[in-house]
């Protein structure tokens, strides 16, 4: 009888002692400050009506590059063409992040100036990470 409650609580401490691999966490986060080279012609993406406010960017580009903060980490991606997409797509890429920008119809308010709500995508390879209805604005 003691032998089988030693193997019992052996194999119970065993199974208290496995160790559970940890997933590892991913945010995306707001930001208001924007470096001076992406300031200028471009498209400023925002979660909501209050963030656009506010001027609390989820994403900010200047069809040339896209900056977005990862795990509170500024994450600057580049355009990319390379990539087959729809026409209302843009597509930046880093070494680790892809990102997607669909545009739904535009409003264009003057000759530089439009608004459109859509959707950004952050993906790692085909794996989603990140994907948020957006509302945007752009021009020179």
């Amino acid at each position: 009888m003691k032998r089988i409650l030693t193997i019992i609580f052996f194999l119970l401490a065993g199974i208290g002692n496995r160790t559970v691999a940890q997933h590892q966490s991913f945010t995306v986060s707001t930001f208001k400050k924007v470096p001076d080279e992406l300031m200028g012609c471009g498209d400023c993406y925002y979660l909501s009506e209050k963030d656009k406010k506010k001027t609390s960017f989820v994403c900010v580009t200047d069809y040339t590059f896209a900056l977005v903060y990862i795990n509170n980490k500024s994450i600057r991606l580049k355009a990319n063409d390379k990539i087959s997409h729809d026409k209302n797509e843009e597509i930046y890429t880093s070494g680790q992040y892809i990102l997607i920008v669909k545009k739904g119809k535009m409003k264009q308010l003057d000759s530089e100036y439009y608004q459109f709500k859509g959707t950004i995508t952050i993906k790692s390879g085909s794996k989603v990470l990140y994907q948020q209805q957006i509302e945007g604005e752009g021009g020179c």
